[in-house]
């Protein structure tokens, strides 16, 4: 499997050709998820790390391109999206009750097949090793087979995709499949995971072509 990664210098160069880039990131910092909340920590905030760092992200992605936003409904990633649009300045147009919300990338995600035996999964505390699993074999408790999943994904992200850059906020989990899936990701471990605000990106270039990448925070 190759690894596939892009900078934002990379992303920006694509804008310019022309191309149309649609970033899956995940959420900036927050407090850690009790293993026993079934919603995943559906109610938590980013940190206050968390705003910088999306801020800062935003700031290196200012463009004169039209850029669109769309987050999963979890508060994390819209107060992820809002801090990353106000460090765009964009925030008169995009703020925490303007971005539209969209449960098909955060709990009702099409690569879950029984969200409660996924969150069974996970509640004693162990994440990496059934997530890794599922990213390397396509197949998980609760989960639908990897492959079939992203090709959903993807049909309705880009069915969504209506500018010249979007900047969905989503789940690592999410992207790390997505990533895998499409041949763009490293082999994942506990240390290179996914980061805060790292995203997956679908570079739709003029001919209508697509390749992807993973694209690392401050990269």
């Amino acid at each position: 499997m190759n690894t596939a990664c892009m900078t934002i210098q990379n992303l920006h160069d694509e804008l310019a050709r022309g191309s149309r880039v649609l970033l899956m990131t995940r959420h900036a910092e927050r407090p850690h998820i009790d293993p026993e909340d079934p919603t995943f920590g559906e109610t938590l905030p980013i940190t206050e790390n968390g705003r910088r760092m999306a801020g800062e992200l935003g700031r290196s992605l200012r463009t004169p391109h039209a850029v669109q936003f769309m987050a999963s409904p979890l508060r994390r990633t819209r107060m992820t999206a809002a801090c990353i649009a106000a460090g765009m300045g964009l925030s008169g147009r995009w703020s925490f009750d303007t971005i539209p919300t969209d449960p098909l990338i955060g709990n009702d995600s099409f690569y879950y097949a029984d969200v409660r035996q996924v969150w069974q999964l996970f509640r004693g505390g162990e994440f990496y090793r059934p997530v890794i699993e599922y990213c390397t074999t396509g197949m998980q408790t609760g989960f639908r087979e990897l492959h079939a999943a992203t090709d959903m994904l993807e049909k309705h992200v880009v069915a969504k995709f209506t500018a010249q850059l979007g900047i969905f906020t989503t789940h690592d989990l999410f992207i790390a499949a997505f990533l895998s899936a499409r041949g763009a990701a490293p082999k994942w471990s506990e240390e290179n995971w996914v980061g805060f605000c790292d995203s997956a990106a679908i570079v739709i270039a003029p001919d209508s072509s697509r390749r992807y990448a993973l694209v690392k925070c401050g990269s």
